[in-house]
């Protein structure tokens, strides 16, 4: 199968969007295949020869959600607060979440063993800060622990509150207050 067809990219993204239209109707565990090719206009056979259930398909989706977040936010633990570069990446984050607002609020919601992109995210986040805090500051492991806790649960309700109000510019003047309060965050957001 030839992924660069102009028709297997297009089936493919019938099928993605079929699943993530039945995730704002039903819970992921109750989503059938069956579901998803009734949703997507699609025979049984034309499922099966891109995803090997709605597991992979789900996992696929997750995967390259995960992998441009991951890669946004090692940019952002690169730099030193406060600088532009560090202020654009944040921003770009942003930009794209909000351009794949609908899907990833949708994938927010599968929650399995191996399927969790909303925690891959926060981990990401906590662990991406306790690598940076461990070679700036000298601080009980417990407590950067905790800081990195903080940090990942408020960067990461921030995001999902954005996604879900479509408010990343409401929400500026109030997180650049809330940002100044700490040496972690850059101290001033556009």
């Amino acid at each position: 199968m030839n992924t660069n067809d102009l028709r297997v990219i297009k089936t493919k993204k019938h099928i993605e969007d079929a699943l993530i239209d039945l995730l704002y109707q039903k819970d992921f565990h109750a989503i059938t295949v069956q579901d998803i090719l009734d949703t997507a206009l699609i025979n049984r056979s034309t499922f099966y020869k891109h995803y090997a259930d709605k597991y992979a398909l789900a996992e696929s989706l997750c995967q390259d959600v995960f992998v441009l977040f991951e890669e946004y936010i090692n940019k952002r633990f690169v730099f030193e607060s406060g600088t532009e570069p560090m202020i654009d990446t944040v921003k770009n984050l942003y930009a794209f979440l909000s351009q794949n607002r609908i899907k990833v609020l949708a994938l927010f919601k599968i929650q399995t063993e191996t399927i969790h992109l909303y925690d891959d995210m926060f981990y990401c986040l906590k662990n991406n800060f306790l690598q940076t805090q461990n070679t700036k500051d000298d601080f009980p492991e417990k407590f950067s622990d905790y800081l990195a806790t903080i940090y990942a649960t408020f960067v990461m309700e921030s995001i999902k509150w954005c996604l879900e109000n479509d408010g990343y510019q409401d929400l500026l003047p109030y997180a650049q207050k809330f940002l100044s309060l700490s040496p972690f965050f850059p101290p001033k957001i556009q």
